[in-house]
């Protein structure tokens, strides 16, 4: 396929919770055989194949036994937050920030100390965003609402539009630069 450089992007972070009802924190490790019903063994080897995918790409990436996982609403209060405060250049800031913290460094997405980071990444106040629970819960929960309208189901999920047309196309999973580029090109003939 044909490598376009004339496209620009506006990207916008929603909220959406694979496990709304997971703990405030837990082991990594016991979620992924949990949810998998695997041994400990291969969970680690998952964790080593996607430590190969991530350094293909050039990112750092960490999974061992004591890295942890938890809730991801107060990453997404953040994001959301951020993106109030600044709009997509500071949400971005504000994930960067989470991703790494969680795959490269192993932390949990409820870290007190990682979601103030994330906030302070994005120009705000992250001491005093995380001392009220209420600050863009509000926001957050309703914009859950756009992935169940969408039917999302995992994640990542793109939704690529032109913003005159509103027209869009749905990709869903990490999928290869020929995926995209297909799904640009659909937007572009629409």
């Amino acid at each position: 396929m044909n490598k376009r450089t004339d496209l620009e992007f506006v990207v916008r972070w929603y909220p959406f919770q694979l496990n709304p009802n997971a703990p405030q924190q837990g082991s990594k490790l016991e979620m992924y055989m949990n949810k998998f019903g695997i041994g400990k063994e291969e969970a680690l080897g998952r964790g080593d194949w996607m430590g190969q995918k991530f350094k293909a790409v050039g990112l750092p990436f960490k999974f061992t036994e004591t890295d942890l996982t938890g809730n991801t609403f107060d990453a997404h209060r953040v994001m959301t937050a951020a993106y109030q405060h600044g709009g997509p250049a500071a949400q971005d800031k504000a994930a960067e920030k989470l991703f790494h913290s969680y795959f490269a460094e192993g932390r949990a997405p409820s870290d007190p100390a990682t979601l103030q980071a994330a906030a302070e990444a994005a120009g705000m106040d992250g001491a005093a965003l995380l001392a009220d629970p209420s600050a863009g819960a509000a926001q957050t929960k309703e914009e859950f609402g756009e992935g169940q309208r969408l039917r999302v189901s995992g994640v990542p999920h793109f939704v690529i539009y032109e913003e005159s047309s509103k027209k869009g196309v749905q990709v869903s999973g990490a999928q290869p630069p020929d995926e995209f580029l297909s799904a640009f090109n659909q937007i572009a003939r629409a």
